[in-house]
């Protein structure tokens, strides 16, 4: 991301005559931009449930409750909105811009660790690494403010709701009673889709006519999820399992991040 921040100023000088006829941050009309950034993803409820077969009438249920650690992310997407154009306030030095956009954003993979503790308590803690990768897709509304200090930074904030697709690739589920178990070994792949809600606030600075410079923090939710994996499988090593069942309660992320706008 940081070299697009870098690149794209160049490449739009070059495409964009710098000649401008008048000033458009007040006037009605498309955009489209860039962005990326970094944040954290909060701590978040999980639960882990299964059972063991003793033989072949009888099975152990297992129960396992914790909850994740926070994480460090990174993300990165693109936006696309059309705003109304200022509407005057307060006499005219005070103006409100209204508009409305479509996000894309990925949220790069990151590991959450699960620390469960298990039911029954003999079989100990269950640690559960989560390598999830996130793609984001929002609906925005959004107001950008004109105040009398400047006619060329331009405060705003946004609220948007969609959804957010997670995709969970090579996931380990370990008790250290059993070293060397991975016990979503015969599928440790698992995706889910879930309702997303975010808030943004942040400044943008025109650089030209056309092209805007913006820094925001967002605030991200993600309803909770629910992921199948494989039982586990070591013939002579371990009893069979069932198929194990693993929930993960509301994902919240914060993110700053820095981006470039071109309104047509």
């Amino acid at each position: 991301m940081k070299g697009i921040a870098y690149l794209l100023p160049l490449c739009l000088g070059a495409i964009i005559p710098m000649p401008c006829l008048a000033e458009a941050s007040g006037e009605p009309g498309f955009y489209m931009g860039v962005f990326g950034g970094l944040g954290s993803a909060a701590s978040a409820s999980m639960q882990q449930k299964g059972a063991v077969h003793l033989n072949q009438h009888l099975s152990l249920p297992i129960n396992a409750r914790g909850a994740t650690g926070d994480t460090r992310v990174g993300m990165g997407g693109v936006q696309a909105g059309y705003d109304w154009g200022r509407r005057g306030l307060g006499g005219g030095k005070w103006g409100l811009k209204p508009a409305v956009e479509i996000e894309g954003f990925y949220i790069a993979r990151h590991t959450a660790v699960g620390e469960m503790p298990v039911t029954p308590r003999f079989l100990g803690t269950q640690y559960v690494y989560f390598p999830t990768s996130t793609g984001v897709v929002l609906a925005n509304a959004v107001l950008t403010f004109k105040t009398p200090y400047s006619d060329k930074v331009f405060p705003y904030l946004g609220v948007g709701a969609g959804a957010a697709f997670i995709s969970v690739k090579n996931s380990d589920s370990a008790n250290p009673s059993e070293p060397g178990i991975n016990h979503f070994n015969s599928d440790p792949d698992a995706s889910s889709t879930a309702f997303a809600m975010q808030f943004k606030v942040g400044v943008k600075g025109q650089l030209s006519r056309h092209l805007y410079l913006f820094t925001e923090y967002r605030y991200l939710s993600i309803s909770s999820t629910s992921y199948t994996f494989g039982p586990t499988d070591y013939p002579g090593l371990h009893l069979p399992t069932a198929s194990w069942d693993v929930g993960l309660g509301r994902q919240r992320y914060s993110f700053v991040v820095a981006g470039l706008q071109y309104k047509f």
